[in-house]
């Protein structure tokens, strides 16, 4: 924010209209169903199942993209579209919205494998098949908030369609990068751009080195 205004523009705080949990879960029903269709038509290509060939997580996803039915599916993206049209009309007066990209400061490699409970849950329902728990409300919700507790920022716009752009303007004490996202109005790519090369300019990032550090066994 303080970028911002140092680069002579008029900063405002707001909540960000229509999105809420309900979005999210409409957004995470809409993905299961989209993984599912893409592994039918991976298996189409390569005359066989693909199921094998993935992550765990992603398996158990797609299983349960298959129970949404069709209709659950449009009425859905119903939802995510009209939300879409309102948050776009809502912000339409502001060149630029800025939000988190990741929720928490970045994370070391493997932190966000499943472990524990998440690791017996995850396995159980792929070995067991028992993905038709994911459509109770309470084991949904469970899935949808370690999917998106990182990084449900960028989902919105992947919903809405608008330009956005990270910027990679700050940094922890430790040196490790914490982004902002522009978002823009639809088809005003130009703004974001202008944006970026001023904060580019502002920050410095682009002399800006993380610290080297040697793993330790």
């Amino acid at each position: 924010m303080a970028l911002a205004r140092e680069g002579g523009h008029t900063v405002e705080e707001i909540d960000l209209p229509f999105i809420g949990r309900d979005f999210f879960a409409d957004f995470c029903r809409t993905v299961a169903s989209a993984v599912a269709g893409t592994m039918r038509a991976e298996a189409l290509r390569v005359g066989r199942s693909v199921a094998g060939d993935i992550e765990r997580a992603t398996r158990v996803l797609a299983r349960f993209g298959e129970l949404v039915s069709a209709g659950g599916t449009y009425a859905d993206l119903q939802r995510l579209h009209a939300a879409s049209r309102r948050l776009i009309a809502e912000t339409a007066q502001y060149d630029a919205v800025l939000m988190p990209i990741i929720a928490h400061p970045p994370l070391a490699c493997g932190a966000m494998d499943p472990k524990g409970a998440d690791d017996l849950i995850e396995n159980l329902l792929d070995k067991l098949h028992l993905t038709p728990l994911l459509k109770l409300k309470p084991f949904f919700g469970q899935l949808m908030d370690k999917s998106l507790w990182f990084t449900h920022w960028p989902a919105i716009q992947n919903v809405s369609g608008q330009p956005s752009i990270a910027l990679p303007v700050h940094v922890t004490d430790a040196g490790l990068p914490i982004g902002v996202q522009a978002a823009g109005r639809p088809g005003d790519e130009e703004t974001l751009l202008s944006l970026a090369a001023q904060m580019e300019k502002i920050s410095g990032w682009l002399g800006r080195r993380a610290p080297l550090m040697v793993p330790t066994r």
